[in-house]
C-alpha cells in the first residue's frame, strides 16, 4: 500500500499509534514502531499478521514469554565509534545488556517458538553472541573495567593500591606530629585529582611543609601537598596515566570486536524490538479488547464497533462498510456531528491494519486489499501560494482523479464546499461519478442536497448519516447506514444561542422544496433510529434465547450423562448379582436329593426365565445408552488404523490396529478389543499404552518438576502455598537452581517469597534476577 506523507500527517497516524507506544517497555520497541510502514502487498500483510497471531497463540499455550525489553538502542553509537574507534565502558555495558537479552531470546525462545514458523524464523535472525558477551564480561557495574581485563592492568592497579597504602602510612605519621595537627583544618587525608592532600588553615600556609594546590570552597583553608607525600603522589600520577592508557587499549579492542558484529547487533535489536511490540499488541488485545481483523483479497472494508484510537474510551463505536454492495458511501448530517471523525476512523484503522497491528474494534471487522489511500480532509489555505479553501480542495481532488486506481481508497470531506452551493454540488456529483467509473472505494461527506439525492438514486452509491437527537439538540455520533441526514444548521445555531428573530428569518427564507426534502430526510432518520432500536432489542432477545437454549441443552446432556452413569453402575451391579445368584442356585441343586432336585430344577427354570428377562432389559438400556452416545458425539469420525477411538457406552479408549469385515480390532492398554465399527466414536482422550514391567531401581531419576513457577498476579494467600510446595518438590527432585516469577508490582509478593526462602533450611541462597533473567520480577533460588 502506497501512502503519501501528507496523508499520514492529515490522519495524524503518529498520535493514533500512542496506545502502542504507551505499552512498549524500551526504546528498541519504540524504534520498530516508528520505522513501521504499511505493507507493500497483501502477502506481506498476511505474513505480518500471522506473526502476531502466532505470538497470541504461543502466550495462550505457554504463558508470557519473559525477556528484557527495557533496553536502550546501541546501534546509534556505532557511527561515532567508527570515527573515534572507541566506545566508553558505559556504552559497552549497554551493548552487553542488548547481547544478553538477544541470547536469552535465541536460546530460551527456541522451545516455545519451535511450533510457530514465523516466530521461529524471527528468533533465528539472532546470531550467536557468546564470544562477545564473554569478552564484555570484563566491564563491571557503571562501566568500570575489571582488574582481570588484562595482566598488565591487574599489575598497574596493584601498584596503585600499594602506593595508596604507602601514602596513608606516611599521612598517619604526619597526623602524629602535634605541630602538623595544629595547622590542619581537619584531621583527614583528602584525595583530589589523583593526589593525597591535607586541608591546611589559612594562617599556616607559609609555615606548613608543603606546596599549596588549591583553595577550599569556603576560602578559609587551602589544600596542600606535604613534601613527605610528593614522591608517592608523583608515582600515583604516573601509574594512574598508565592505568588510563591500558584501559583505553582494552576499550579499543572491545570496540573493534563489537563493530565487526554491527549488522548482527542491529538485527538483534530489531528482533528484540519486534518482540516488545508484539507484547504491546498482546496487552491491547487482552486488556483493551482490541482485535486482529480478518483480511480479504477483495477490495472492500467492513468496520464493526470501530473506535478512533485518539478518542480512547470516549469514542462512540461505529459500524461502517464500503465496497461489498456499493463502491461509494456519501455521509451526511449536522455540523459537529462526527462526519469527519468517521472518515478519519476508517482511514486510520485501515492503515493500522496494513501495519499488521490490532484495531480498536469488534469481531466481524474485515480489511480488504487496497493499493493506496488518498485523502482530502481539512482546510489548507495558503497565503504564500495564494490558495483559498476551494482552491486547496480542487488541487487535491485533481491529483486524486489523476492517480487513483480501482484498488484505491478515497476519503473526501465536505465535497463541493467553499464555492457557490449549486456549482459545488454539481462538481461534487461529477467527482463521485468519475471515481465510481474508476472503481475506487470512496467515502465522502457533504451538506449539499443534490449530492444526497445523487446518493439516494444512483446504483452502486449508498448514503449514511450521523444521528442527531432533536430533543436534546445534540449529535449522538452514531452512524446510520442507508439514510441521508439533515444538516440541522438552524437547530445547532439555536443551541449555540443564535437570536430567535434571526432564526425565524432564516427559517422563512428556506426554499420550500429543499425544506420538504430535509423534512423527509429527518423523518427517515427518526424511523431508521426506531427500527434500529427495535432491531437491537430483537437481537438482544434472540441472543438471550440462544443462550437459554444452549444452557438447556447443556443441562439436559448433563442429566442424561448422570442418569446413564447411575444406570450403568446399577446394571453392572445387577449383572454381577445375577451371575452370583445363578451359580449359587446351581450349587444348591447339585447338593440336593434326587426328588427335591427335580422340584428345584423346575423352580430354577422359572427364575432363570425371569433373570433372562431382566438381562434383556439391562442389555436394552445399554444399547440405548450406546446409541445416544453415538448420536451425541460432537464431531464426525472416520475410523482407520492408527487412529485413537472410544467404544461407545463403555468408556474404553484404544488405538485401532485393523478394520476387517465391519469390525475393529483395537489395543486398549493391556487389552485387545474386538468391536463393531459402528460403535466407535471420536475422542480427545489418549489411549493407555501397555508397557512391560521394568526394574525402576536401574533407571535414572526423571525430572518431573519444572525449573520455574509463575505466580505473578496472584494474591499472597493464593501464591505462597503454591511457592512453598513447589520449592519442596523442586528440592526433592534434585534441582540446584529454580526461578520464582512473581512480577514487579508493589513488591508485596516478592517480599513474601524472600521471607519464605529465608525460613527454608534447604535454601542455600536467593537473589533477584539479573539482566536477561527477568530483573526485579523474578527471584533465583539456589538449593543446598
Amino acid at each position: 500500500m502506497q501512502i503519501a506523507d501528507s496523508v499520514i500527517k492529515i490522519l495524524e497516524l503518529e498520535k493514533n499509534l500512542l496506545p502502542f507506544r504507551e505499552n512498549l517497555r524500551g526504546s528498541l520497541g519504540e524504534g520498530i514502531l516508528n520505522s513501521l510502514k504499511p505493507c507493500e502487498n497483501f502477502e506481506q500483510l498476511k505474513k505480518r499478521q500471522a506473526l502476531l497471531r502466532e505470538w497470541l497463540d504461543m502466550t495462550d499455550r505457554s504463558g508470557e514469554f519473559i525477556f528484557n525489553a527495557s533496553l536502550e538502542a546501541v546501534s546509534p553509537m556505532f557511527g561515532q565509534a567508527k570515527r573515534s574507534g572507541i566506545l566508553s565502558g558505559e556504552e559497552l555495558l549497554k551493548v552487553r545488556s542488548v547481547l544478553i537479552a538477544a541470547r536469552h531470546i535465541r536460546e530460551d525462545g527456541a522451545e516455545v517458538c519451535k511450533d510457530y514458523k514465523n516466530l521461529d524464523e524471527l528468533r533465528r535472525e539472532i546470531r550467536d553472541f557468546c564470544p562477545e558477551i564473554d569478552a564484555l564480561n570484563v566491564i563491571g557495574d557503571y562501566g568500570r573495567i575489571s582488574d582481570s581485563a588484562s595482566p598488565k592492568l591487574f599489575n598497574i592497579r596493584a601498584e596503585i593500591e600499594s602506593l595508596k597504602k604507602s601514602g596513608r602510612r606516611v599521612a598517619q605519621k604526619l597526623f602524629e606530629d602535634p605541630e602538623i595537627i595544629n595547622m590542619l583544618q581537619e584531621k583527614s587525608l583528602s584525595w583530589r585529582d589523583g593526589r593525597f592532600l591535607f586541608l591546611v588553615r589559612q594562617e599556616f600556609i607559609n609555615r606548613f611543609p608543603g606546596l599549596a594546590v588549591e583553595r577550599s570552597a569556603s576560602g578559609n583553608s587551602v589544600y596542600m601537598e606535604p613534601k613527605a607525600l610528593s614522591h608517592v603522589n608523583n608515582n600515583l600520577i604516573i601509574k594512574t596515566k598508565d592505568e588510563r592508557d591500558e584501559e583505553r587499549l582494552i576499550l579499543l579492542e572491545l570496540t573493534r570486536k563489537i563493530l565487526t558484529r554491527e549488522n548482527a547487533i542491529i538485527s538483534a535489536e530489531r528482533v528484540i524490538g519486534t518482540f516488545d511490540l508484539l507484547c504491546a499488541c498482546d496487552f491491547l488485545i487482552r486488556e483493551k479488547k482490541w482485535i486482529v481483523p480478518e483480511l480479504t483479497r477483495e477490495n472492500f472494508f467492513r468496520l464493526a464497533g470501530a473506535r478512533h484510537p485518539m478518542l480512547k474510551d470516549k469514542a462512540v463505536p461505529i459500524d461502517a462498510s464500503c465496497g461489498e454492495k456499493f463502491k461509494t458511501l456519501v455521509i451526511t448530517g449536522s455540523n459537529t456531528g462526527g462526519k469527519t471523525v468517521t472518515l478519519k476512523t476508517a482511514g486510520v484503522l485501515i492503515i493500522i491494519a496494513w501495519l499488521g497491528l490490532p484495531l480498536p474494534a469488534r469481531d466481524g471487522t474485515v480489511i480488504g486489499n487496497f493499493d493506496s489511500i488518498f485523502v482530502d480532509i481539512g482546510d489548507e489555505q495558503s497565503i504564500e501560494q495564494n490558495l483559498s479553501t476551494f482552491s486547496s480542495h480542487l488541487k487535491k481532488i485533481i491529483y486524486i482523479l489523476k492517480h487513483a486506481t480501482s484498488e484505491s481508497l478515497i476519503l473526501l470531506d465536505e465535497l463541493g464546499a467553499g464555492t457557490d452551493p449549486h456549482e459545488g454540488a454539481a462538481l461534487g456529483v461529477a467527482v463521485l461519478e468519475s471515481l465510481k467509473d474508476k472503481g475506487c472505494i470512496t467515502l465522502a461527506t457533504t451538506h449539499h442536497n443534490p449530492v444526497k439525492q445523487y446518493a439516494l438514486t444512483t446504483p452502486g452509491v449508498e448514503t449514511a448519516s450521523m444521528e442527531f437527537d432533536i430533543e436534546k439538540l445534540q449529535p449522538t455520533y452514531r452512524l446510520l447506514m442507508g439514510v441521508p441526514g439533515r444538516s440541522s444548521a438552524l437547530l445547532i445555531a439555536k443551541r449555540y444561542g443564535m437570536p430567535e428573530d434571526v432564526l425565524k428569518r432564516a427559517q422563512g427564507s428556506l426554499d420550500s422544496r429543499e425544506l420538504t426534502a430535509e423534512d423527509i430526510m429527518s423523518e427517515l432518520n427518526e424511523r431508521k433510529a426506531a427500527l434500529e432500536s427495535q432491531e437491537q432489542e430483537f437481537k438482544n432477545t434472540l441472543k438471550e434465547a440462544q443462550d437459554l437454549k444452549r444452557t438447556y441443552q447443556s443441562r439436559v446432556a448433563e442429566i442424561d450423562y448422570q442418569r446413564d452413569k447411575i444406570m450403568k453402575a446399577a446394571d453392572i451391579k445387577a449383572e454381577k448379582f445375577i451371575a452370583k445368584a445363578e451359580e449359587t442356585s446351581k450349587d444348591i441343586i447339585r447338593s440336593m436329593e434326587e426328588a427335591a432336585r427335580d422340584a428345584a430344577r423346575k423352580g430354577y427354570t422359572v427364575k432363570q426365565r425371569e433373570l433372562k428377562t431382566l438381562k434383556s432389559i439391562i442389555d436394552s438400556r445399554h444399547k440405548k445408552r450406546t446409541e445416544r452416545e453415538i448420536q451425541n458425539s460432537p464431531k464426525p469420525f472416520e475410523p482407520s488404523p492408527g487412529v485413537t477411538a472410544m467404544v461407545a457406552g463403555s468408556g474404553i479408549v484404544g488405538v485401532i490396529n485393523e478394520i476387517k469385515n465391519g469390525r475393529a480390532y483395537m489395543t486398549a492398554g493391556a487389552m485387545s478389543v474386538d468391536v463393531p465399527v459402528s460403535q466407535l466414536i471420536a475422542t480427545d482422550k489418549k489411549a493407555k499404552i501397555a508397557t512391560p514391567l521394568v526394574d525402576t531401581s536401574k533407571l535414572p531419576k526423571v525430572e518431573s518438576v519444572p525449573p520455574s513457577i509463575m505466580v505473578r498476579g496472584m494474591l499472597v494467600a493464593e501464591a505462597m502455598p503454591l511457592v512453598e510446595s513447589y520449592l519442596d518438590r523442586a528440592y526433592r527432585s534434585n534441582h540446584s537452581v529454580v526461578t520464582v516469577i512473581h512480577g514487579r508490582g508493589e513488591g508485596i509478593l516478592r517480599r513474601e517469597v524472600h521471607a519464605l526462602c529465608s525460613r527454608l533450611h534447604y535454601v542455600k541462597s536467593f537473589r533477584l534476577g539479573g539482566e536477561g533473567e527477568g530483573g526485579f520480577g523474578v527471584t533465583i533460588v539456589d538449593f543446598k
